[in-house]
């Protein structure tokens, strides 16, 4: 016998789709932040590409804008792309980073950087500078340069924490309950159901 569903209202549909719309909003406010337009330093020190004579004691960074202290990472790499410092950079100011270091060798090294700003938007990248060559140093291809930033975002793992990962488990249950309840809802009077074509048996 041929069956018939009765189809959503229209009224039902919008309320539907502003309940997924709320929820896509909700899951966008949880994601991690959005890279900044305006990316990089706008100092540094050693800047990009200089030729030291002595090593630096230090690596400054400064920004245009609030660093989030704690979500923010800088590492000094070797030509073998090993790190010179375990340490975590400290805050000067609100816009500065700063990171002491122990230079032991002449060579070529990278700074890389994982910057979170208090908006949320963080910045990525890598340079480099030379100490005690007399020349500059290498540039940085695209695989050397994902590579060196990878140490910095993979060794801190800027992903969901646990309570972020709660609030869009319940995000999800809450925008499933709602989509079935407006689906179920009853219509003039009668709850939702499979309606059956008697005249035609």
């Amino acid at each position: 016998m041929p069956r018939e569903l009765s189809r959503p209202s229209g009224g039902r549909r919008r309320a539907a789709a502003t309940a997924v719309a709320a929820a896509v909003a909700g899951l966008l406010a949880l994601t991690p932040g959005a890279a900044r337009a305006a990316d990089g330093p706008i100092s540094a020190e050693p800047s990009a590409g200089a030729v030291l004579t002595t090593a630096p004691a230090e690596v400054t960074l400064g920004f245009d804008a609030e660093v989030d202290e704690g979500q923010s990472h800088v590492a000094v790499l070797d030509a073998a792309g090993g790190r010179l410092t375990d340490a975590e950079p400290t805050r000067v100011g609100s816009s500065r980073l700063r990171l002491p270091l122990r230079v032991d060798a002449a060579g070529d090294y990278t700074v890389a950087y994982h910057v979170t700003f208090a908006d949320g938007t963080t910045s990525t990248g890598a340079y480099r500078f030379s100490a005690g060559t007399g020349v500059a140093p290498a540039p940085l291809d695209d695989a050397a340069r994902q590579a060196s930033t990878n140490v910095v975002v993979d060794a801190h793992g800027h992903g969901i924490d646990g309570f972020s990962a709660f609030l869009l488990f319940v995000d999800g249950a809450v925008l499933a309950v709602v989509v079935a309840l407006l689906w179920l809802r009853p219509r003039g009077g009668r709850a939702r159901s499979l309606r059956i074509d008697e005249s035609r048996a």
